[in-house]
């Protein structure tokens, strides 16, 4: 007998390697990577079933023990990295403008889905309402892993993105809520279901999930806030912020799902400005590594229990498979159609084409079959009534994985979705045009260098159109002026907002600017984007007059100095970042620019919004001299520990200073800022 801590150690080693180098071989291949690890865990568990690798081998140890891995815990192992990292790595702006469509389709959608297969179930097999009820939740919920992984590869369809994504967060919160709630039902033990107190009891766990989520989020970003670029306490606070909510959620029988949605969104907006900002590109890729690996075994371990628990000798059960696929693909169909009418009006909108790639991208995956599998364990439901529903929820996930996951290239493709609009691929273009400048130039360089004397510059030309290969182009568009310019604008915008973080980063703004700006670019880019004027921020470039009354009352006026010494510091902060992320989208315009004309109107704008910014902090040099002193002097503190501390880092790298000696100074400065910190969250 072997080990089973060690086997499933074995299981995850290789699993990670047959990943990597199915990685490296599916490199610009049509087929998903999550459908090829499919596959391969059904064939391997397979060949395992048929007794090809032995009967008391180490390896068919490994598979017996995977193949009877407890279905919970490939909930609580997994769920937390792909529920987080998913709303994590969301634009969160983008995520609450689709909110609306996305709680329509992963609630209302969800449930009509749910009713329609129950009714489906109820006539393919003679089903009793209860269990049927329970399949239909559990098959509804979606998992478009494959979908959203080739919308990123493929085409920059960021509103697609997050509405195919966010309505599978969140409708697996539901349909484990709704299967929670249809469990009994389905046992016998619950013997009606009165509908007021099952929307009491949805509205509670998802409220509650909500509330947990925020809190565990606000009580971990405080601690983080506390530091400045500690990265192993930043991202392990992260991790087990996820599974803890997660679990403490679970615990009191409220949505975990929606709990760690809340978090996430709650590190992806205050935890902007907590999270220090040299961590929070590598907390990015961690995440992004975890969910790779999460992916990786997960659907390896899906095709091996699978091939473990079903068995595949009733004909009937087959082609009710079949008929069932069919019909859940019309039933998704309707859930959508039935929306549509909202869905258009409602968030950002919805055309035919999207509406298509959301019904098609409906796929099941693991949280389907996890479900499925805690029922094939209990012994309470009648045996061949759990070998039909595992059988069914096995063959959906499936079918859906690999028809719907493999034929999604194509069907972008013929709706014309694997591309970039024609105005944003304009303006992709322009981008590559001033690449090819600046490579140009320094192709230039390299003909003075004597260690390259013999190379003919022109023998290189290949290097310089290599990249232009992964762009889709649509020949012959003809592109409408209105949306070259708003595509010209948007990206003017996204400079801007680029150069905020960069700002807080480098240390030349603080933290509350920073969000404060980027916050006002959100607002800027909502449907037409605006550069000017800006109304977010016209409150901030506005000093407050206190009443005289105030002055009578000693204890109040110096509070009111105390506030508007902190209103003004902030101000000043802001229209400091405000102007030079101005100047950063200058230079370029005429990169960028669709034509001269635009260009001039562009510059124009920023003109008019560095002229309401200087005179706003040339009226605070009047009016208020000491403060303004204090301010420059603040800001300069902190620009010089920034740049101290990254010469400090290039020292080191460049081998001057060991790391040990760099990593000493760097204590030492950042000790500074974080009691500048302080002094800041006091003042």
């Amino acid at each position: 007998m072997h080990n089973s801590g060690l086997l499933i150690l074995i299981f995850v080693i290789f699993a990670l390697l047959i990943g990597a180098l199915l990685k490296i071989v599916m490199h610009n291949r049509r087929l998903p990577y999550t459908v090829v690890l499919l596959l391969i865990g059904i064939l391997s568990g397979g060949a395992n079933q048929l007794g090809l690798f032995g009967t008391d081998s180490l390896l068919s140890g490994v598979f017996i023990q995977i193949g009877h891995i407890d279905p919970h815990l490939i909930l609580f192992l997994f769920l937390p990295t792909l529920i987080f990292e998913s709303a994590y790595s969301m634009e969160p702006h983008l995520f609450f403008r689709i909110a609306p469509q996305i709680i329509l389709l992963a609630i209302v959608g969800l449930i009509i889905s749910m009713l329609l297969s129950a009714l489906a179930l109820s006539w393919l097999l003679s089903w009793g309402m209860g269990v049927a009820l329970l399949f239909g939740a559990l098959i509804s919920a979606t998992d478009p892993v494959a979908v959203v992984a080739l919308l990123k590869e493929k085409s920059s369809r960021k509103r697609l993105e997050t509405l195919i994504e966010g309505e599978s967060l969140l409708n697996d919160g539901t349909a484990i809520v709704f299967f929670s709630l249809f469990y009994g039902f389905a046992l016998g033990t619950t013997t009606e279901i009165k509908m007021l107190p099952v929307i009491g009891e949805f509205l509670w766990v998802v409220t509650a999930g909500l509330f947990i989520g925020a809190a565990v989020g606000w009580s971990v970003l405080w601690i983080i806030g506390k530091l400045i670029n500690q990265p192993m306490i930043e991202i392990t606070l992260s991790i087990t912020a996820a599974y803890l909510t997660f679990m403490i959620a679970e615990v009191v029988h409220v949505s975990g799902v929606v709990a760690l949605v809340s978090l996430a969104l709650m590190f992806s907006t205050v935890g902007r400005i907590r999270i220090s900002p040299e961590i929070s590109h590598f907390l990015h890729q961690f995440w992004e590594v975890m969910t790779y690996m999460a992916n990786t075994l997960i659907f390896l371990i899906v095709g091996i229990v699978i091939m473990t628990h079903t068995r595949f000798d009733s004909p009937t059960l087959w082609l009710t498979l079949g008929l069932l696929y069919i019909l859940l693909i019309i039933i998704r169909t309707a859930s959508v159609l039935t929306l549509m009418p909202l869905l258009e009006r409602i968030g950002v909108g919805i055309n035919r084409k999207k509406a298509t790639v959301l019904i098609w991208g409906g796929l099941r995956g693991a949280v389907s079959l996890s479900l499925a599998l805690s029922l094939a364990q209990d012994n309470a439901i009648d045996e061949q009534l759990r070998e039909q529903i595992l059988f069914l929820t096995a063959g959906i996930v499936v079918l859906t994985i690999v028809i719907n996951g493999s034929t999604m290239e194509w069907l972008l493709h013929r709706l014309k979705l694997d591309r970039l609009p024609p105005a944003k691929e304009a303006s992709v273009q322009k981008a590559r045009q001033a690449l090819d400048v600046q490579m140009t130039s320094f192709l230039k360089t390299l003909a003075h260098n004597p260690f390259f004397n013999r190379i003919k510059l022109d023998s290189l030309a290949d290097i310089m159109n290599e990249s232009d290969s992964g762009i889709m182009v649509s020949r012959g568009t003809l592109i409408n002026s209105e949306d070259s310019n708003v595509a010209f604008m948007r990206r003017l915008l996204e400079i801007e907002r680029s150069d905020y973080w960069k700002q807080f980063e480098e240390g030349h703004i603080g933290r509350q600017a920073a969000f404060t700006l980027s916050r006002s670019i959100e607002h800027a880019l909502d449907n037409n984007p605006v550069i000017t004027p800006r109304y977010s921020l016209e409150h901030i470039f506005k000093v407050p007059v206190p009443p005289k009354w105030f002055e009578r009352f000693p204890i109040m006026g110096y509070s009111m100095e105390g506030w508007l010494f902190t209103h003004l510091s902030l101000s000043y902060d802001i229209a400091r970042g405000f102007v030079n992320a101005q100047e950063e989208m200058r230079c370029h315009i005429k990169a960028l620019q669709p034509d001269e004309k635009t260009g001039y109107g562009v510059e124009a704008m920023i003109d008019k919004n560095c002229t309401r910014a200087f005179s706003f902090t040339r009226h605070l040099n009047t009016e208020f001299p000491k403060l303004i002193a204090q301010l420059q002097s603040k800001s300069v503190r902190r620009l010089l520990l920034n740049h101290q501390r990254s010469l400090i880092w290039k020292m080191a790298h460049d081998g001057i200073l060991e790391a040990a000696e760099a990593q000493h100074l760097i204590d030492n400065i950042e000790t500074q800022m974080l009691k500048m910190r302080h002094e800041d969250n006091e003042a």
